[in-house]
């Protein structure tokens, strides 16, 4: 059995001459939109990226403020064991010559 191979010919499209003003105002047309829809999307891409990055710097902001009032909390917990150790010294100062 053999096969046989069909044997296609190729069209050729002829250009309508009638048609070229139409279809050039359809790409045109098309064109137009696509201009305009990128332009929203471009736009409201933009938007959000200014709101991501002003939420970025307000975050930012309140981690500074945060690691400020970290460290006065350090500073005061050292003074607070400080005073602790100053109280149970003389405490034990006392108690050692039997004043207590």
């Amino acid at each position: 059995m053999e096969k046989k191979r069909k044997i296609m010919k190729k069209r050729v499209l002829k250009p309508k001459t009638n048609d070229l003003p139409i279809r050039v105002s359809k790409i045109e047309l098309e064109f137009a939109k696509h201009h305009a829809i990128c332009g929203e999307r471009y736009k409201t891409q933009k938007e959000t990226l200014n709101r991501i990055e002003r939420r970025m710097k307000e975050n930012s902001d309140a981690i500074n403020k945060l690691f400020g009032l970290s460290n006065k909390g350090l500073g005061g917990l050292r003074v607070l064991v400080i005073i602790g150790g100053i109280i149970a010294s003389v405490f034990g100062f006392l108690k050692f010559k039997n004043y207590i």
